[in-house]
């Protein structure tokens, strides 16, 4: 059994330093403390008051079991194309992506950035997305040729992502 001791320390320190950053969500600060190797956008991106709310009712387990398993992360839902080889990057692959959104009810703009962050990459991280400059050419031109062949439809207006303007497309239905 862990030491219970522990748990006041954790609890403190995490106080101090939310309260010097109270914009910061618990999430976010526990992603950020821990420095995971994969990113956890779930973890990340919670809200306050939706971890409030499962952790008032994570005394029914039995409910926790079932969310659990109707639950599945967009990371193991979509192919990942944060992590794949740039030069490998495909229409192929990115059809398969653009398929398993058409039949999922997420609704997004598609976007270079917008695909990476679905698998939970750090894109707000300005430094790790210049250096993914040669990835985004690649999704730039995939997204065109997907618009050539009638499965994408590019938006009038663009994207504004941190200052970076990027065509927008929507997916033919």
């Amino acid at each position: 059994m862990r030491d219970k001791n522990r748990i006041p320390k954790i609890l403190n320190e995490l106080e101090r330093i939310w309260k010097a950053n109270p914009d910061f969500r618990l999430g976010q600060l526990i992603v950020c403390g821990t420095k995971p190797k994969e990113s956890c956008p779930e973890v990340f991106y919670i809200e306050d008051e939706n971890l409030l709310e499962g952790l008032l009712n994570f005394e029914n387990r039995a409910d926790l079991k079932v969310q659990e398993s109707e639950s599945i992360p967009d990371w193991k839902k979509y192919p990942n194309v944060s992590k794949i080889e740039h030069k490998e990057l495909s229409t192929e692959l990115l059809s398969e992506l653009i398929n398993v959104l058409r039949e999922s009810d997420k609704k997004i703009v598609i976007t270079p950035i917008n695909l990476m962050k679905l698998n939970g990459a750090p894109v707000s991280d300005q430094t790790w997305l210049l250096g993914q400059k040669p990835r985004i050419k690649v999704l730039k031109k995939l997204l065109l040729e997907l618009e050539e062949s009638g499965i994408l439809t590019e938006r009038k207006s663009k994207q504004d992502f941190l200052g970076i303007k990027e065509i927008g497309y929507d997916i033919v239905e």
